[in-house]
């Protein structure tokens, strides 16, 4: 049988009364069968004659509910509390009816006459009983994070109301009784919903004086004349969100209020759990397997600023484009996201929808999760962290939830023991990078929000409330269904307060560093928007505070330019600064080269194989492949340390991953700090590339008998497996690159492009056929190596190319490119075939032309196998 929702009238007065003696009596009355037509249903209200004792009723049962409340906590104190709620919503009713109605309201009788007539003819019934049906029906919203306290109750309890007591003067006016009275029925309706507005506010204040959760929802979005209010409702918890707390410390004060619940024993995995995420909070706030030499980093307690946000509800109907940013724009920019947080994950909807956390790159989604799994108090919480791209991608959502908790706790544990340890609380999942989810899987996690949604239906249902967090880079998740009435949070960029607010932590954590630079937002501000994110932020800091770094150039600077600088000197210190004996001057810009192509290599073995890391013996197979077999060493009782380490050790933006490192089976992975150091370095590579195969190019056509025809075969093999369409930034970073060229080489390099398409298609695979990072695919090779060249033709034309331009000659222009969309169509996946939709369009140009080009924001994507006539 289903549960009666605590959101109506019925379901609150069932859970919140249990077995007392005033809902017996109603019960009673309704089953003697006092024939009142549909008034006999639903049993709260059995009979007219008990309007006198409804809002009593209320009232009444609010008391025992407060007294539950304190010892109460996961899905138990979410019905409480809003079936408290739907009470004193409707009690403020029937006492503003009473109250409007004055003495006529107690007067008010069925006569047996119309009883009968009642019971004799049912199609009155329905229409007399019908505000008793609205009564019973009506869902009863509590505030929340989007509509706080006056937000709900203006836009949603308000024309509830109003309806509701149109409807009950409906009914009283087929009584007899009412129609002798000479009661004015057409004041009767604003009068009560302002009454019941008066008595709602006082009753909801009052609940906050005792249950936080509703002070907290109050102070969402409130209004000057609230705040007075909660001030004298529970002057402690206004101190509470008075006071800042660093690391988003008012949301653990705000939410562990109210009581507190028996703390788990230190074997429990509760107990674990909660150990690994405080831990955190004394990590340094840049964590890397090799920190900068000579720099000292706040931790993550002392330097994590709290970002601005917007914020949105998903809807498939209403509008919402989620992944443009010229969308979000339109919406307000909110601060104090510590508690939104509070009041969000304290509402009964955290258990039903995931939340979904957007950001930029390095905008501090994944430091936000860590954040919260060891801010939300222990006692009434229990937080399962799932780094997404540590999981096997095609697992289901559990499998992968189990995977996160063996990996964290070094044992095999099960959701179920989670879930059962757990009994009272709300269980928190946090699924931190959907969007590499995504892009290593394709459309076929398109899916997983819907999933993640079916996965708390199916754990409420069985009485174990879970909260689902999801982040996902902005961009991406158009790709995904984002299931409707789903909060939607949107990181922002930090304000001038809050970048000074990191550089001071960042000073303080450095006061004792010998010939330490200190940092200031004017010398970061003249960037421009790069100062605004936080890892770039972050970058700026290590860079500024070397002291043999040259001064950043002032002025805005776009993000290739900041990456390409801070890697040279990121790299230059590598080489220099950090053998024994350092290399002698003529041999530096060698090295620096050949260590910057070892780290492209490995970027494009991460983007090759879809993963954000790759694995030492991947990487080292791949270096082999592209600088040559190493000679094994003879003699020696040690290992010697491989290429591949060698290529990444030291850097700071590279992380290593280490397991069963001890053992025979000793394994490493790699990954960078942040994916977009492997995208920069995708960008740069593949112009360098290009760049080299124009000047070979120039070369043989100026002496063909002095030169070897020039070899494609590098190009082809690195961008052979992936289109770089499948990472906006990759497409961003490359854009940058190009407009920083000289107009005459651009147009040598768009050249160089359109030769290389011309024959792409001559063959599939060059010299490095021992290249495969993905199984081998002549279709797929070749769709993706002739969709990167196009894309570089489009980049260097800057103001877009016709495909005339780009076909071999001899060729028919419409045939050429209708084959080579459908060469794409056949051989790629669909997620990176919408990678290129969305990436390229065709337009009309100044002629009647079609003109290929990149899309603009929100501009819609075109068939891009129908040309305008050429």
């Amino acid at each position: 049988m289903a549960i009666a929702s605590p959101l109506r009238y019925s379901g609150a007065l069932t859970l919140l009364g249990a077995r007392t003696p005033g809902l017996d009596a109603v019960e009673r009355a309704a089953g003697a069968g006092i024939l009142l037509g549909a008034v006999v249903y639903p049993p709260a209200l059995g009979w007219i004659d008990g309007k006198q004792e409804a809002g009593r009723l209320l009232r009444d049962l609010l008391g025992p509910a407060l007294e539950r409340l304190r010892g109460t906590y996961g899905r138990g104190r979410h019905e409480l509390i809003t079936a408290a709620h739907t009470t004193i919503v409707l009690a403020g009713l029937f006492d503003a009816l009473r109250e409007v109605v004055g003495p006529a309201y107690e007067s008010l009788r069925v006569s047996d006459q119309e009883k009968l007539q009642l019971a004799q003819e049912p199609g009155k019934i329905v229409t007399q009983a019908n505000w008793i049906d609205r009564l019973a029906g009506a869902d009863i919203p509590l505030p929340s994070p989007t509509l706080g306290f006056e937000e709900n109750l203006s836009s949603r309890l308000a024309p509830r109301m109003a309806d509701l007591t149109a409807a009950a003067v409906a009914f009283f006016e087929g009584l007899s009784a009412w129609n002798r009275l000479g009661v004015d029925s057409a004041g009767i309706i604003a009068e009560c919903t302002t009454r019941w507005r008066v008595h709602y506010r006082d009753a909801y204040l009052r609940l906050g004086a005792d249950v936080p959760e509703f002070f907290v929802w109050a102070s969402l979005g409130e209004h000057a004349a609230t705040r007075e209010e909660l001030r004298r409702a529970n002057a402690r918890l206004l101190e509470l969100l008075d006071h800042t707390a660093p690391a988003m410390g008012r949301m653990h004060d705000l939410l562990a209020a109210g009581g507190s619940a028996e703390r788990p024993g230190r074997a429990s995995v509760r107990s674990k759990l909660a150990r690994a995420a405080a831990a955190v909070l004394d990590q340094p706030l840049l964590r890397s397997s090799v920190l900068p030499a000579g720099l000292t980093f706040p931790t993550v307690a002392e330097g994590f600023v709290t970002p601005r946000f917007r914020s949105a509800v998903a809807s498939a109907t209403a509008g919402v484009a989620l992944s443009q940013e010229e969308w979000w724009a339109e919406r307000p920019v909110h601060e104090q996201l510590d508690q939104f947080l509070a009041g969000y994950l304290a509402h009964p909807d955290a258990a039903r929808r995931p939340l979904v956390v957007l950001g930029h790159p390095g905008a501090g989604k994944s430091l936000l999760t860590e954040i919260l799994a060891a801010r939300l108090p222990v006692e009434k919480y229990t937080v399962t962290p799932v780094q997404l791209r540590r999981v096997n991608a095609d697992d289901r959502l559990l499998s992968q939830v189990e995977t996160a908790l063996r990996d964290l706790l070094k044992e095999q544990v099960s959701w179920g023991r989670v879930a059962d340890e757990s009994a009272e609380l709300t269980r928190v999942v946090l699924l931190d990078g959907l969007d590499e989810l995504i892009q290593a899987t394709g459309t076929t996690q398109s899916a997983y929000l819907t999933e993640a949604a079916r996965f708390q239906e199916e754990e409420w249902a069985l009485g174990r409330p879970v909260a689902v967090v999801v982040t996902s880079r902005t961009i991406v998740v158009d790709r995904a269904r984002v299931p409707d009435g789903s909060l939607v949070l949107k990181l922002e960029d930090f304000t001038d307060a809050q970048i000074q607010a990191w550089i001071t932590a960042w000073n303080r954590a450095n006061a004792g560093t010998p010939g330490f630079r200190r940092l200031s937002a004017r010398n970061v501000l003249r960037h421009g928007d790069l100062a605004r994110q936080p890892l770039l932020l972050t970058l700026l800091a290590i860079y500024h505070a070397d002291p043999s770094a040259a001064r950043l150039a002032g002025g805005a600077m776009s993000p290739a330019t900041l990456y390409r600088t801070l890697l040279d000197a990121f790299i230059q210190r590598q080489v220099a600064d950090k053998p024994d004996r350092p290399p002698e001057p003529e041999l530096l810009p060698r090295m620096l080269g050949e260590l910057r192509r070892r780290l492209s290599i490995a970027a494009f073995g991460m983007f090759n194989r879809q993963r954000q890391h790759i694995s030492e013996a991947d990487l080292e197979r791949d270096l082999d492949v592209f600088l040559g077999r190493r000679a094994d060493p003879a003699g020696g009782f040690e290992t010697p340390v491989g290429r591949a380490h060698q290529t990444v050790a030291g850097f700071f933006f590279v992380h290593v991953s280490r397991m069963n490192e001890h053992t025979e089976n000793a394994q490493r992975t790699y990954e960078f700090l942040h994916a977009t150091f492997g995208e920069f370095l995708i960008a740069e590579r593949t112009l360098m590339m290009l760049d080299g195969h124009a000047r070979k190019l120039a070369e043989y056509r100026d002496d063909p008998s002095s030169h070897e025809p020039p070899d494609d075969s590098l190009l082809r093999a690195l961008l052979s497996y992936q289109p770089l369409t499948s990472r906006r930034a990759i497409v961003e970073f490359a854009a940058e690159l190009v407009d920083q060229l000289p107009g005459q080489r651009r147009r040598e390099l768009l050249e160089t492009a359109n030769a290389l398409l011309g024959t792409a298609r001559s063959r599939a695979y060059g010299r490095y056929r021992q290249y495969e990072p993905a199984p081998p695919d002549v279709v797929a090779v070749c769709a993706a190596y002739t969709a990167n060249l196009v894309l570089l033709a489009v980049l260097l034309a800057g103001e877009g190319v016709t495909p005339a331009r780009m076909a071999p000659p001899g060729t028919e222009v419409s045939t050429w490119w209708l084959s080579l969309t459908r060469l794409w169509q056949a051989g790629l996946t669909d997620e990176a075939w919408t990678g290129i939709t969305n990436t390229l369009v065709l337009r009309r140009g100044h002629t009647a032309y079609s003109v290929l080009d990149l899309a603009r924001g929100t501009e819609a994507v075109t068939t891009l196998t129908v040309l305008l006539p050429d």
